[in-house]
């Protein structure tokens, strides 16, 4: 492999993020995003995190696998209860939740 492939291809994935940038803020000033279209997208980028947030928990393809599923279903509830119980505040939930996942990696099993 050459070396200046490795330089070639990052400069064009460079410019394509810059170009689409660039057109997103050209086109920023005319689009309304008080539209169904926004909603729309709204709904499918949710729906999208909800999906692979759901195979990172019960189908896991990382090392979250070797953690059992009812550590990691624990996890979560209590990160709905913290996230509820702290007036639907992210950020405690996410530390309760990750702080139970880890506790319970520690715990000692049968």
């Amino acid at each position: 492999m050459s070396l200046s492939l490795p330089w070639m291809l990052l400069t064009v994935g460079f410019i394509a993020a810059l170009l689409t940038r660039a057109a997103g803020v050209v086109i920023s000033g005319t689009v309304e995003p008080e539209t169904p279209l926004f909603d729309w997208f709204a709904c499918v980028g949710q729906a999208l995190v909800g999906g692979l947030m759901a195979r990172a928990i019960f189908l896991p393809s990382t090392p979250l696998a070797a953690t059992p599923v009812e550590h990691r279903v624990i996890a979560l509830a209590v990160a709905f209860v913290v996230f509820f119980g702290c007036g639907r505040r992210l950020l405690p939930s996410t530390f309760a939740g990750v702080l139970t996942l880890a506790g319970l990696g520690f715990w000692p099993g049968p």
